[in-house]
């Protein structure tokens, strides 16, 4: 698996205790390049052409109480989700049907005991025989009660027991069973009502009895939680927290092999006394290094109370059986292709929603996207899908990418890694609720390590940023290509945001999630209706490009033929005006570039047609570094100090580069195969070079590396150490720069 890096941040623009507010001035709800309305401010430099720049010392990841089946899984620090071991690939199924929560529950916390062991055992509902499919597993399927006994007879050993609770108790209040679930999680136990537990005692499955919670005198849910943060809270694991209706079995096994506790408490206001509890739990965990995991339902109050403590969420109430999914698996990000020329085009980037959850990833996405497969690639789409993937759940997101189309890309969904609102526009606890910048950071930062190895270049955010927000996403999201908000006010679009921070745009999206879609009306009939205002706001006469994000909710829409269809009713509208196809749908790695390019700032020159890579030695494979992707690495065939060289074609002011080392291709090369020293040069004829940046002491997979603007045509990067394994190696290499 890719493995989670830093990249060199302390060598960004401008360091996060040097933020300053910054004016953002209204604009338009899309970017036109001859009359935009930016931020003009600036973050310093925190360097200087030639300095040498040292990785940063490991992030301070804090020591967590690790459960027996914890202690078995691949957990390393500054990986938010654990990685379960491989198996034979052969499962013992428990087929899910006509059983009730309780039993559901019961399997589940064993599944997940048992794969942290090793991945041997399942429950099959919903689509997890699909995705089972999809991995290479072979089941043995239990569809009987006897069958079932068999496979708990079978793995008994393997957990220290039961907590049990009443089913009396279960009536009073649903609750308990996730205080016994929190607490089988930490003994390696899973939790039954007394009643299966004495029907599976007289047929023969005889567990110790680990903690009996059958006298407790609990009313309700403030009693539960309450109890559970008092007795056993000290023992759970904070890298992880659940959040999950009591009734649902889905993420259980996850939450018992990484030792979590579970629990389903309102975050409104109108239930103070859950959120008091809530508030505790969130507390207690670490901005940058706990993520909350499941749904309670209510959105906004969620995700602006968890940002009050630095905390995002992924989305994942349906998601099934996650320890048969998250294997040791590199995720394989395809090459980009070149990035059309720029023209005087109305230049559209379109989104489908909702790839934050992982369960719509698991569930919805996959139907869309296997339906739509004789329209996809008919026209660029950009699909929202979520970084967390990485570790949750490899090998879904490598089905998309194999089977994606060179006119698809993927960006991550709001607003990072996992879900956040950081200003809220709308309903309960409007306002910014991620007040701590440090708590900020740390979010952006984890997000940048997850991008990086996901191929992610854009988020969407939810619903909008503050001026030291935007500051830090665009320094410090240094993965990134751009970003899109939503900026709702009461379920509506407010007309008047975009900027540019820092080189980067930030831009309204149009129409946004609440695309008009009432029942009766064709929600592409109102999406063209919000594509034409905008295209008349912006005045487009032909002469200059504009460029205009839409995303829709993929619950309005219900198929790629519709998204087809839009695009070629805008494009005969307009050419029909025009006299030619002015309409231009286009990958969202371009949009920004493209962007960029109109508009006179930094872009990245590597995607261009135009650019070629010659080398000191394995010429043949050079060009592999400007393709996009690291799966693809340059290796010299020569030992020590070696380079490659990028021929831009023409002149530009070249300000950054990031360089990718061999690590980041995931399965053939590891850290020892990464450059430890280089050095980067520029020069306008490939004769005289002058040095703007040095890499020295390196640990990371890559570094990115801005610089006072040079003018040059060439830059080079020059291994000086090649590292361990002693010969140079650089899987991909992005460049920014500007003509002159």
């Amino acid at each position: 698996m890719r493995k989670i890096h830093f990249a060199s941040n302390s060598i960004r623009r401008m360091a996060c205790a040097l933020l300053t507010g910054v004016l953002l001035l209204p604009s338009v709800i899309a970017c036109q390049s001859t009359a935009l309305t930016v931020d003009t401010t600036t973050a310093a430099a925190s360097t200087t052409p030639g300095v040498t720049t040292k990785a940063p010392e490991a992030y301070p990841y804090p020591t967590t109480p690790q459960t027996p089946s914890a202690a078995g899984l691949s957990w390393e620090a500054g990986q938010i989700f654990p990685t379960f071991p491989e198996g034979s690939g052969e499962l013992d199924v428990i087929v899910g049907s006509n059983l009730t929560v309780e039993e559901m529950n019961a399997y589940a916390c064993l599944q997940g005991h048992v794969n942290a062991r090793e991945i041997r055992m399942a429950v099959y509902v919903d689509s997890v025989e699909e995705w089972a499919k999809v991995y290479g597993y072979t089941a043995n399927k239990a569809t009987t009660r006897g069958e079932r006994d068999a496979i708990v007879k079978k793995y008994a050993s393997e957990i220290t027991g039961v907590v049990i609770y009443t089913s009396r108790q279960a009536k009073t209040c649903p609750d308990i069973a996730n205080l016994a679930t929190s607490v089988a999680n930490i003994k390696g136990a899973i939790p039954l009502t007394e009643s299966i537990y004495q029907a599976w005692r007289k047929r023969g499955i005889d567990l110790p009895v680990v903690e009996d919670l059958t006298d407790l005198k609990l009313e309700d849910k403030i009693d539960v939680y309450n109890y559970l943060y008092n007795h056993y809270w000290k023992d759970c694991s904070k890298r992880l927290l659940f959040i999950q209706d009591p009734t649902f079995h889905q993420m259980r096994d996850l939450a018992a092999a990484s030792g979590a506790a579970v629990i389903h408490l309102s975050c409104s206001s109108d239930d103070m006394q859950e959120l008091r509890i809530v508030k505790k739990f969130f507390a207690d965990l670490t901005p940058g290094e706990s993520m909350l995991m499941g749904w309670n339902g209510q959105e906004r109050e969620l995700m602006t109370t968890a940002a009050q403590y630095g905390l995002s969420c992924v989305p994942a109430d349906y998601f099934c059986s996650p320890s048969l999914f998250a294997r040791d698996m590199d995720v394989k990000i395809n090459a980009v292709p070149d990035m059309p020329e720029l023209e005087n085009k109305i230049y559209i980037a379109f989104y489908f929603s909702d790839g934050d959850n992982i369960q719509y990833n698991m569930n919805a996405m996959k139907e869309y996207w296997d339906n739509g497969s004789r329209y996809r690639g008919q026209i660029p789409i950009n699909w929202t899908i979520s970084p967390a993937l990485l570790e949750v759940a490899p090998g879904m997101m490598n089905y998309y990418y194999q089977s994606a189309t060179e006119k698809e890309c993927f960006v991550s969904g709001p607003s990072g890694l996992g879900y956040t609102i950081p200003v809220n526009s709308f309903g309960a606890n409007q306002g910014n609720n991620f007040k701590n910048d440090e708590y900020f950071s740390a979010f952006v930062q984890l997000t940048n390590r997850y991008l990086a190895a996901t191929g992610l270049r854009a988020v969407t955010i939810w619903d909008n940023l503050s001026a030291s927000q935007r500051q830090i996403y665009t320094s410090q999201g240094t993965y990134l290509y751009g970003l899109t908000v939503q900026n709702l006010v009461n379920g509506n679009l407010n007309l008047g945001y975009t900027g540019v921070t820092n080189d980067m745009l930030i831009q309204q999206l149009t129409p946004g999630y609440f695309a008009k879609n009432e029942e009766g009306t064709n929600p592409l009939t109102d999406m063209t209706g919000d594509i034409e205002r905008a295209v008349r706001h912006l005045g487009y006469d032909g002469t200059a490009p504009v460029f205009i994000s839409c995303q829709v909710s993929i619950w309005g829409f219900h198929n790629v033929p519709e998204v087809v269809s839009f695009e070629q009713h805008l494009s005969e509208k307009y050419a029909a005006i025009y006299g030619e196809d002015v309409v231009e749908f286009v990958r969202a790695d371009h949009y920004f570039n493209l962007y960029n390019q109109a508009n006179g700032m930094p872009y990245d020159l590597t995607l261009r047609f135009d650019v070629t890579v010659s080398a000191s030695s394995a010429t043949d494979s050079a060009a592999l570094v400007a393709d996009g992707t690291p799966e693809t690495v340059w290796e010299a065939s020569e030992n020590g100090e070696e380079w490659l060289a990028l021929d831009f074609g023409a002149t530009y002011s070249l300000s950054e580069v990031s360089v990718f080392f061999a690590e980041m291709e995931g399965e053939k090369y590891t850290a020892a195969d990464n450059a430890k020293a280089m050095k980067v040069e520029v020069s306008t004829d490939g004769k005289g070079w002058t040095q703007v940046a040095t890499v020295a002491d390196n640990t990371e997979a890559w570094v990115n590396l801005p610089f006072g603007a040079a003018e040059g045509r060439y830059l080079r990067i020059t291994v000086t150490d090649p590292g361990e394994s002693g010969i140079a190696r650089i899987a991909d290499v992005n460049v920014n720069g500007v003509a002159k």
